[in-house]
C-alpha cells in the first residue's frame, strides 16, 4: 500500500527544516511520505541538511531575481513534479512557491496553503515590480484553501489590499512554534555581557543602530562585547556590503561569528542579550521566540514580529525602530540591572515562551488543516 504524499516547497531547503522541522517530522510519524521540493544546490551544500526518510526535490529556481521567463519555467517544473507525485497535501512558504505553487495545486486539483512569514520587500514600496507581485499574490491566493500569517498587522494589511479572502486566513498567534524541549532553559548568569545580533545581515535588521549602539557603549563598559551571528544576503535590496562588515569587525566595534546550522551552543552561553533592533516586515521572528525559549532577555522593536517577544521591563525592552539612541538606553538599563534583575528577566522570558511560542499548538493547527 503506497502512503499518501505531503509536499513541503520553500526556496531554501535551510528554512524548510530550521522552521518546520518538527511539523515535518510529525507527519513521517502519523505514515505520510513527506516530499521537500527546494531550488537546486551544490553537493557540499546539501550534506546532512536532508534528514532520513524525506524526499528531496531539487527544482531550477530564480530564489531572489524577477524574470518572467524564468519564473514561468519554474512555473511548469513544480506543475509537472504536482501530476507526477499527485500528493494529497502541498504546503508552500516564500513568494514564488506560495505564487506558482498555489496555481500548480489548484490545476491539478491538490488542496494547498500558502504562509507568508512577514511582508518583505514586495509590499514595502510601490514600484512596478511590487505592484506586479501583490497583483501575481492576489491570483495565487484565488488558488489556495488557506493562507497562514503570523501577526495581526500582516493581518490588517493583507486585508487593506484585498490579497486574500479572509475566511481562507489561519493567524499563527505564536508564530510558527519553538520546540521548547530542544530548545531548552539555559542559566545566564554572567559578570561578561555579550549583545547578539541573530539574522540576516540587512540594514533593515537594524545594522547601523547596533553598530552605533557599540561603538558608544563599548566606551561606557569595559565588560561588554556586540557579537554578529547571520548571513549576508546580496541578493537583498540595499543589504550590508561584505566589505562594511569587515570594516566594523576590524576596527573593534563588534564580533562576526558567521553562520550555524545549530545555534543551541550559543543560546547555551552565559551573558548573552538577544538584540534586534529591527524595522523589517518581519512575520514573527524565529531567533528572538528561540531566544525567549532558552532564558535570554530581549531587546527589540515596537514592530509587528518583534514586540509579540518581549514584554517591556520585564523579560527585555521594546525600543522604537531606528532609533539608536533608544538602543543605547536600553543596553544601559540592562547593564545597570542587578544579577536578581538579570535573573528574573531570563526566567521571564522562558514563560513567555511557554505562554506563546509552543510548537505542540502549531502542529495541531496542521493536524486540522490535513
Amino acid at each position: 500500500m503506497h502512503k499518501k504524499k505531503i509536499i513541503f516547497s520553500d526556496n531554501t531547503l535551510w528554512a524548510i527544516f530550521n522552521f518546520r522541522g518538527n511539523v515535518i517530522k510529525h507527519f513521517t510519524d502519523k505514515g505520510y511520505e513527506v516530499i521537500v521540493i527546494a531550488p537546486e544546490m551544490e553537493e557540499s551544500e546539501m550534506q546532512g541538511s536532508v534528514p532520513d526518510g524525506i524526499r528531496l526535490i531539487q527544482v531550477k529556481m530564480e530564489r531572489a531575481k524577477t524574470n518572467p521567463f524564468s519564473d514561468i519555467a519554474y512555473f511548469f517544473r513544480v506543475l509537472r513534479i504536482y501530476h507526477k507525485e499527485k500528493p494529497v497535501y502541498i504546503f508552500h512558504y516564500t513568494i514564488k512557491p506560495n505564487i506558482y505553487g498555489s496555481i500548480a495545486a489548484k490545476l491539478n486539483g491538490v488542496r494547498s496553503s500558502a504562509m507568508m512569514a512577514g511582508l518583505g520587500y514586495a509590499f514595502k514600496n510601490d514600484s512596478l515590480v511590487s505592484k506586479i507581485a501583490r497583483g501575481l499574490y492576489k491570483i495565487g491566493m484565488k488558488c489556495t484553501e488557506n493562507l497562514f500569517l503570523l501577526n495581526k498587522e500582516n493581518l490588517s494589511d493583507i486585508l487593506r489590499l484585498k490579497i486574500c479572502n479572509p475566511k481562507k486566513i489561519t493567524l499563527l498567534k505564536g508564530g510558527e512554534g519553538v520546540d521548547l524541549k530542544h530548545f531548552g532553559y539555559t542559566d545566564n548568569s554572567s559578570d561578561d555581557i555579550t549583545f547578539l545580533f541573530i539574522g540576516r545581515i540587512l540594514f533593515e535588521k537594524g545594522y547601523n543602530e547596533f553598530v552605533e549602539c557599540a561603538k558608544q557603549i563599548k566606551k561606557e563598559y569595559a565588560n561588554v562585547r556586540f557579537e554578529i551571528l547571520g548571513t549576508l544576503d546580496p541578493t537583498y535590496p540595499n543589504s550590508v556590503s561584505k566589505e562594511r562588515l569587515e570594516e566594523d569587525v576590524q576596527s573593534g566595534t563588534i564580533c562576526y561569528a558567521g553562520f550555524v546550522k545549530d545555534v543551541r551552543p550559543i543560546y547555551a552561553r552565559k551573558g548573552i542579550v538577544v538584540t534586534l533592533p529591527s524595522f523589517y516586515g518581519e512575520g514573527l521572528n524565529r531567533s528572538l521566540m528561540e531566544a525567549c525559549a532558552t532564558g535570554k532577555p530581549i531587546i527589540t522593536t515596537d514592530i509587528a514580529g518583534c514586540r509579540e517577544t518581549v514584554e517591556d521591563g520585564i523579560n527585555g525592552y521594546c525600543i522604537p525602530p531606528k532609533d539608536s539612541n533608544a538602543l543605547i538606553e536600553a543596553v544601559r538599563k540592562y547593564m545597570n540591572l542587578t544579577d536578581e534583575q538579570r535573573k528574573k528577566m531570563s526566567e521571564a522570558s522562558r514563560m513567555l515562551a511557554e505562554k506563546r511560542f509552543d510548537i505542540d499548538n502549531v502542529i495541531d493547527i496542521y493536524d486540522r488543516i490535513i
